[in-house]
């Protein structure tokens, strides 16, 4: 049993948290939004995932970095941490790219 991946997905939702906090882009803008966003696009990966396992196109894999814990058989643990870290990373990004081209677009309008 190991926690290097599962850790691995928390350290990088932390600096991605980070991110969100210095240039308040999703959760610190608008908490609300940015949860019903987040929890929303993780349902349907979630679910395309569970389709996947049910159809036997998605199988755990043995792996020494991760915990061995399984929420549903074959579904990891890491598995539902990196469905979150995925929604909110995209969040993230796509709102921080979104506010980049406004900028840009407002530079070359003055």
């Amino acid at each position: 049993m190991s926690l290097a991946y599962l850790g691995a997905i928390l350290v990088s939702a932390l600096g991605v948290g980070a991110i969100d906090a210095r240039w308040r882009l999703a959760l610190f803008h608008d908490a609300r939004r940015a949860v019903i966003a987040v929890l929303g696009t993780a349902a349907v990966l979630l679910l395309i995932d569970l389709a996947g396992i049910a159809t036997g196109n998605f199988i755990l894999g043995a792996s020494a970095w991760m915990t061995g814990i399984e929420v549903l058989p074959h579904l990891p643990i890491e598995e539902l941490a990196f469905i979150v870290f995925l929604a909110y990373v995209s969040l993230v990004a796509i709102t921080g790219a979104a506010r980049v081209l406004a900028a840009r677009r407002e530079r070359q309008r003055a």
